[in-house]
């Protein structure tokens, strides 16, 4: 009898444990962008100040966009402080608390201020008709406290956090995502939801 209670308490122990546990995991490539508004107004801004013909060679230095192997990389070479990226994942009604995890590599950074805040947008009924509204997380992370300055190489990162969905549907975890100001690349290669 003491055995088979055993049994029966190690299989619910293991089901507990990892049969539940899921992780979906998403690429930067597919679900960062830059923010068109802020890049147009930046683009205009250059034109007006050096010319079209200065600003589209400038345009065509840049290091900002997708790359074949899965990341998002952004290294702006005009109005840095002003221009951000962001990564859009999908959360559904099976998702409860659950650790988020962003890969990444930094290259380059100065000592300067430069990451991403976390929010989750949700659908919600105000009264009249169904509207999505932004919530701050007040977690994210800057570049420089997980990279190593010491080091300006290309170096992998990665940052873990946890946060709830609350099992709730239509729901989007956002990351908002600039570099240092001064100089330097950063990447978003995985984003990982482990629930």
């Amino acid at each position: 009898m003491n055995k088979i209670s055993l049994s029966i308490a190690t299989l619910l122990a293991i089901a507990s444990t990892s049969a539940f546990s899921q992780t979906i995991t998403f690429t930067g490539s597919a679900h960062c962008s830059e923010d068109t508004v802020k890049k147009t107004s930046a683009i205009n801004e250059l034109i007006a100040s050096n010319g079209d013909l200065s600003a589209l060679k400038e345009l065509s230095l840049e290091n900002v966009g997708a790359t074949a192997n899965g990341y998002f990389i952004f290294n702006p070479t005009f109005s840095r402080t002003s221009r951000y990226f962001n990564c859009a994942i999908p959360l559904n009604d099976n998702i409860g608390q659950y650790q988020l995890t962003v890969h990444g590599t930094t290259q380059g950074l100065n000592n300067s201020f430069g990451g991403c805040s976390i929010s989750q947008i949700k659908k919600v009924n105000d009264g009249n008709s169904e509207v999505w509204l932004k919530y701050r997380t007040g977690q994210g992370f800057d570049w420089i406290s997980i990279s190593d300055l010491n080091n300006s190489s290309k170096q992998s990162v990665n940052f873990t956090t946890s946060l709830d969905n609350n099992y709730q549907d239509n729901s989007i975890l956002s990351l908002t995502c600039r570099t240092t100001w001064q100089q330097g690349t950063v990447s978003v290669g995985q984003i990982e939801i482990n629930y």
